[in-house]
């Protein structure tokens, strides 16, 4: 029956949850790119921006690869650099927009003719090519930039560029980080391949997402050939210790330690992967690994294949970041709304990992977790499906209960085979809470709807029978 589920819900999937981007006629002018992505159903349904960060994105295109080669003076805290975005038109363009915060643009070409442009805003890039570009063309975008790239302040903290302890610099977090580094269409909708040339001086490292192909004197390549989100890339520069292994199933592992990084957290990478790989399947992509840094960050970021780790990180935070990769990654989210759905589930991979290694029964500590919070308004009145602007990462205590709530309700047999199967089912198909629920229903055989509504829709205490 699993089998028969998945193959029914494959195909459901991609008839139900595919995006399209929406013609840009709020313009007046068909032939400009909208300076927000907008989603569409297949069925021609819009659904519109994204509520919390209506500009993220943009119409018109969609990107296939990012090529960025830049070179970086850690003492001097300066980046010049060249990006390359290829891209297939989703309509008539004469003009389009990419995501840049701060630095400054010295040129853009689009299929090497030169390209006029303007900033607008906190982070457009507004480029009109020398002639209109057909519907469903390839096209290159061509954009030279430098300066010192700055971070970007969220209510959880610094995301996206900035300096390390050691003078060294990374780039990671969400939901903003790619684009205080490289121009980029910043939604996660979007995914595409990412290829990376980086020069730097004697004696520091760079390490990034993906596959190190080359490191000829200062020059160091990384390319990610499974598609990524933008929010998921990452870099880092430093004077790093690079060590290099394979786990049993052949996957490359690449860890980074900065100076005065602890290498303890790496140990265990090999036994929490076994464990996932176990829960979930086969690891999504050819390599793993981390960046370890003495630096306190906010969390740990799950960037793709490769997560930053700070120096108060835990084994908490490796396995949820190594899950992410799973339910985060290779399963992405639509809109920044739908973030607590992977967050959840993620974490309650960490609750497994924990009672698995001698930690307290899952049961026991749901238990526990609902005394302690009963019926505490503050608590429950956060929706999971809709947490608010800002506080996309803010409900995971309140959806690890509901995780656990939907085993109870379907049994283990039917939850682990969400667990482990709707990541698979949805590559490169981007999901949100909707999708979610039909497939869970789905899966389920039942009618879900009061479950739902309860946990990730309902902002009070689910009643006892949905506990």
């Amino acid at each position: 029956m699993v089998v028969r589920i998945r193959r029914a819900l494959s195909s459901a999937t991609l008839l139900l949850c595919g995006l399209s981007l929406c013609p840009a006629a709020a313009h007046g002018d068909d032939t400009i790119g909208t300076d927000g992505y907008v989603h569409v159903a297949p069925n021609g349904v819009v659904l519109g921006v994204d509520p919390y960060y209506p500009a993220d994105g943009n119409g018109g295109y969609d990107v296939a690869d990012y090529a960025v080669d830049l070179s970086y003076d850690p003492a001097a805290r300066f980046l010049n650099a060249k990006a390359v975005v290829t891209a297939t038109t989703t309509q008539r363009l004469s003009r389009f927009n990419l995501d840049l915060r701060g630095l400054t643009v010295t040129s853009v070409k689009v299929d090497r003719v030169p390209a006029s442009f303007v900033r607008r805003g906190e982070h457009e890039l507004v480029v009109t090519p020398a002639t209109t570009l057909a519907t469903d063309t390839s096209f290159t975008v061509e954009v030279v930039y430098c300066g010192r790239p700055q971070p970007e302040y969220t209510p959880r903290g610094a995301t996206g560029w900035r300096t390390t302890w050691s003078g060294g610099a990374v780039a990671a977090g969400a939901p903003h980080s790619a684009s205080t580094w490289f121009p980029v269409n910043d939604t996660s909708a979007d995914r595409a391949t990412f290829h990376l040339d980086a020069d730097v001086p004697a004696g520091w490292t760079v390490v990034s997402t993906g596959v190190r192909k080359s490191i000829h004197k200062g020059l160091q390549s990384w390319v990610e050939d499974t598609p990524i989100t933008p929010s998921a890339t990452m870099i880092a520069i430093d004077r790093f210790t690079v060590r290099e292994s394979t786990l049993p199933a052949g996957t490359a592992v690449v860890d980074a330690f900065a100076t005065g990084a602890g290498t303890a957290l790496a140990r265990n990478l090999p036994a929490v992967m076994d464990f996932l790989t176990g829960k979930l399947g086969p690891y999504p992509l050819p390599s793993t690994g981390g960046v370890y840094l003495p630096d306190r960050l906010a969390y740990s970021h799950p960037s793709q294949g490769r997560p930053v780790h700070g120096g108060a990180a835990g084994q908490a935070a490796l396995v949820q970041a190594l899950a992410s990769q799973w339910w985060g990654n290779q399963l992405a989210i639509k809109m920044w709304k739908d973030q607590p759905m992977v967050e959840s589930f993620a974490r309650y991979l960490v609750w497994l990992w924990d009672e698995a290694n001698g930690g307290s029964a899952i049961e026991q500590r749901y238990q526990d977790a609902l005394r302690r919070v009963g019926a505490d308004a503050r608590f429950w009145g956060r929706k999971l499906a809709d947490p608010g602007v800002g506080r996309e990462f803010s409900v995971t205590d309140k959806g690890v209960l509901m995780v656990h709530a939907l085993r109870k309700h379907v049994g283990d047999e039917k939850f682990f085979t969400v667990l482990r199967e709707y990541p698979e089912i949805a590559v490169l198909l981007n999901q949100g809470w909707y999708d979610w629920e039909l497939y869970t229903a789905a899966v389920a055989d039942k009618d879900l709807t009061a479950f739902h509504e309860a946990w990730v829709h309902g902002t009070t205490l689910p009643p006892a029978e949905l506990r």
